[in-house]
């Protein structure tokens, strides 16, 4: 069958598009920081008794900040304190940062490698303040290492067809998890 001559752009780029249907890369999965918000306000209010509860503390608003240059995320919370003895009061800031890892066995994001930044806390007698630094801290980074901030559903990953989350990278909208096909996930002979 012979096509004019004027119909072969036509016929190209109609095969073209065949082709990249047939080998279309899923590239990118994107969550957007609004979504990791979301996820993290589902967790707070949040109140935690450390030091042989000696200590009540309340870690409440949290707010996200992203680090690309770090590729971390950060989060500050308002904190409130109070010691069970002297029934001192004292209120202060939280911040937390972290980053991000993908968990294949029920294909979420969860935090790794939380550090607290800063905890703050004005009002307690200066004797409580050391303790309750330190314990604040250790809560707060158990709080939410391994914290689950997205899961994707099925049909998220399904037009993957088989290719699996591999590079994560924080940006300045969200975070973006390049696809990896499943030949370069494949250890080698």
């Amino acid at each position: 069958m012979r096509f004019p001559a004027a119909s072969w752009p036509v016929l190209l780029f109609a095969w073209l598009v065949l082709l990249s249907g047939c080998a279309s890369v899923p590239g990118t999965v994107e969550v957007s920081r609004e979504q990791l918000q979301a996820a993290l306000e589902r967790r707070f209010p949040f109140e935690a008794r450390p030091v042989g509860g000696l200590f009540v503390v309340r870690v409440t608003g949290p707010r996200l900040e992203l680090l690309p240059a770090d590729n971390r995320l950060r989060v500050d919370f308002a904190v409130e304190a109070s010691d069970r003895i002297t029934r001192g009061m004292g209120r202060g800031a939280l911040a937390l940062s972290f980053g991000i890892r993908y968990e294949p066995s029920d294909t979420t994001l969860r935090a790794t490698g939380v550090r607290a930044e800063k905890i703050e806390v004005q009002g307690l007698s200066p004797e409580w303040r050391a303790p309750l630094q330190v314990a604040g801290g250790l809560v707060a980074e158990n709080l939410l290492e391994g914290a689950v901030l997205h899961t994707f559903r099925p049909e998220d990953l399904a037009r993957a067809r088989g290719w699996t989350p591999g590079d994560i990278r924080v940006t300045p909208r969200g975070v973006r998890i390049e696809l990896v096909p499943p030949s370069a996930m494949a250890p080698p002979l």
